[in-house]
């Protein structure tokens, strides 16, 4: 008996299909979108028998899981949307079950804060990512956007700059003094940063990151902060916006995630599945889903 395994997904930028079908990282998935305001979305995928009817190895559902994880990291950096995900479980099936009849396994609430959604988006462009870096780093952003907890947001962000033993702190200095203008932060967040004679990377290292991993531990003069005050809430509430689009920049700009992989049909039929953009120029394929023109890409939001 094979093994119909599931993902559970929550994402900010609802799609205009219910249901799609693609391949990435040669593992075949479906993923169903259920309604966002009750159930996370799901994405499904049949692992069959490895050691005999009913076996199945942990390394087949971690290969899944990995598979899966990246998938949605690109799609979050795609869509600018928040993606939290978590193993689901799953169920047996009967042999030579289709993916086509595999249904959303469990129903669980969705993970991420409420802060809008977007409507009409697409899966049929992701970042093609090639190193091990830029996946650390997009997992990274995945995860730290969609947080409602911006200490540790703050922390994540913060080693994405590190990635590749970089001097997180040397190139915030060097990229803000060269750069800034590439940046999309805010230039209202940057005139509230309490930087007073610090440098920008050294007052992220010193008041934010090391403040905060060493809450308890600071020395005598040293930044301190207060979780309950209303001071320190919006301190970190604003740097938290600022050096995510700083890191924003450094995956872009330093990581040189700048490829795409387009979902299409080989020979224009087939299963759909990712190939990077070159690779689409030697065979003929074509777009897997084509997305109705009567579809716009809309934001709505409550506050």
């Amino acid at each position: 008996m094979a093994y119909l395994m599931q993902i559970g997904f929550s994402n900010t930028a609802r799609l205009y299909r219910r249901t799609f079908y693609f391949e990435y990282k040669g593992i075949r998935f479906k993923l169903i979108q259920n309604n966002s305001q009750k159930w996370c979305d799901a994405l499904l995928t049949i692992i069959p028998d490895s050691f005999g009817p009913g076996q199945y190895s942990d390394e087949d559902t971690n290969r899944v899981y990995d598979a899966a994880s990246e998938f949605l990291s690109t799609l979050s950096w795609e869509n600018d949307s928040l993606v939290r995900l978590e193993y689901s479980g799953g169920r047996g099936a009967r042999k030579n079950y289709q993916l086509r009849n595999a249904k959303t396994v469990a129903y669980t609430f969705p993970m991420v804060p409420f802060r809008g959604y977007s409507i009409g988006s697409d899966i049929s462009r992701i970042p093609n990512i090639k190193t091990s870096e830029q996946r650390d780093a997009l997992v990274l952003f995945r995860e730290a956007s969609s947080t409602n907890n911006n200490y540790l947001a703050l922390i994540f962000f913060w080693q994405i700059l590190e990635i590749g033993k970089n001097d997180a702190i040397g190139w915030l200095n060097k990229t803000y003094q060269n750069h800034l203008n590439k940046i999309r932060v805010l230039q209202s967040d940057l005139d509230q940063l309490p930087i007073k004679h610090k440098r920008i990377g050294n007052y992220f290292y010193d008041d934010c990151r090391n403040a905060i991993a060493h809450l308890f531990k600071r020395k005598t003069g040293s930044t301190k902060i207060k979780i309950d005050t209303l001071e320190d809430n919006l301190r970190i509430v604003i740097s938290k916006r600022v050096i995510e689009e700083f890191a924003r920049y450094f995956i872009k700009d330093r990581l040189q995630l700048n490829s795409h992989m387009y979902l299409v049909r080989k020979n224009g039929r087939g299963f759909p599945v990712y190939l990077p953009v070159e690779e689409t120029a030697q065979v003929h394929c074509k777009l897997a889903y084509q997305r109705p023109s009567s579809y716009k890409l809309t934001r709505k939001s409550w506050h």
